[in-house]
């Protein structure tokens, strides 16, 4: 037949993501994220959206904040008593939420534990003496095994903010405007392949880690086989949870530096490499070969949030740069900015500075030394100096 189908629309479109950081240590209001995101409503159709703050408790910035989706009561009783037995819990609130006219109910309990990590945990594998690892472990036996109850961030300083709707719904049900932080993130979502549902919203977070995620992830198998050896368990539906895992496997627990994560993830052709002086060859070659499974294979662009050692913003697309995705910096380059389109830059800046960074290579702004790398540099520049 010639004619469309009746009843089918297509809905051109396709995920957003906005983030900034002051790199002086200023703060930055939850509004000016939220203007960013907004911006770009044409890149989302309510299945999901969220923002992540952080150096949003500097009166606890050295506690871990557990912050937690409930279905009722019940489910957070239970979670408080498997927290007590396992974390030394410094206080706890419900988080601030409101009604919001368009977003359909039933919401989430949203509440946030602060807590300080006990000495060693006991676990069925041995014990856990770092105290970043006893975290992981809690959060993820919580994610999978406690009904109703979903951890969405466990870092120090810094929480998830998310759900199922708009951008400007979740903005206006968590009243984001509340907030000032350091470093903000964002995202709205338009699912392609995964179900949208308040805990599987953007950003994806562990730890002090956060991502924002636009595109999809064709090696997720290959990629969730290589984080699931290494302890993670893949517990929220979509493909953008391994990207946060490799991440928080590659730099936190194998000690790469930052560039040389992102190569692994998104690493150069072969004929390339052989273009590259020796000592990057073979750095380069290592690398491919030694974290193949590490490799982010099908179209992506993302922001990436840590708090340790210091606040750190990086964004990045794939090697092939087939997701949107440009950086800028404000006049007096105190506040660097990335998003998938310039509007959302331009709608919080009007003289930003813009620029569109390689393919594959990671724009790296940190708080107290700016704009590390713009991402138009040598993939190893200042790795091997």
């Amino acid at each position: 037949m010639a004619s469309r189908p009746p009843g089918m629309e297509r809905q051109p479109g396709g995920c957003g993501i906005a983030g900034c950081i002051d790199v002086r240590g200023g703060k930055i209001s939850g509004d000016t994220i939220a203007k960013m995101i907004t911006t770009m409503g044409e890149r989302e159709n309510g299945l999901g959206a969220g923002y992540v703050g952080y150096g949003i408790f500097p009166d606890r910035r050295d506690e871990y904040c557990l912050q937690f989706l409930f279905d009722n009561e019940d489910a957070k009783t239970r979670t408080e008593e498997f927290l007590k037995d396992n974390v030394y819990i410094t206080g706890d609130e419900r988080v601030y939420t409101r009604k919001v006219s368009t977003l359909d109910p039933p919401y989430p309990l949203v509440w946030r534990f602060f807590a300080i990590a006990k000495e060693k945990l006991d676990w069925p594998r041995g014990p856990i003496f770092d105290p970043d690892d006893r975290i992981v472990e809690l959060a993820m036996q919580i994610n999978t095994e406690v009904d109703g109850a979903f951890c969405v961030s466990s870092g120090k300083d810094m929480a998830v903010f998310k759900g199922c709707g708009y951008s400007h719904e979740i903005a206006e049900f968590f009243d984001i405007s509340r907030y000032e932080g350091s470093m903000w993130l964002s995202h709205s979502r338009f699912p392609t392949n995964s179900p949208g549902w308040w805990a599987g919203a953007h950003p994806i977070s562990i730890l002090d880690w956060s991502v924002c995620h636009n595109g999809e992830i064709t090696s997720y198998g290959v990629n969730k086989k290589l984080v699931e050896m290494e302890g993670y368990k893949c517990s929220l539906l979509t493909d953008t949870e391994v990207i946060i895992y490799i991440w928080d496997m590659l730099v936190r627990r194998h000690g790469l530096p930052i560039p040389t994560a992102a190569f692994a993830m998104a690493p150069w052709y072969y004929p390339l490499i052989e273009g590259m002086d020796e000592k990057s060859k073979k750095l380069a070659t290592w690398l491919r070969i030694v974290y193949k499974e590490a490799f982010l294979n099908g179209p992506f662009s993302i922001l990436v949030g840590r708090r340790e050692p210091e606040t750190t913003m990086i964004a990045m697309a794939d090697r092939k740069k087939l997701r949107p995705l440009i950086a800028g910096t404000s006049e007096k380059k105190d506040v660097i900015f990335a998003a998938s389109e310039e509007c959302a830059i331009r709608a919080v800046d009007t003289k930003a500075w813009t620029w569109t960074a390689d393919a594959g290579s990671p724009v790296i702004a940190q708080r107290g030394k700016g704009l590390i790398r713009s991402g138009l540099e040598h993939p190893f520049k200042g790795v091997m100096e």
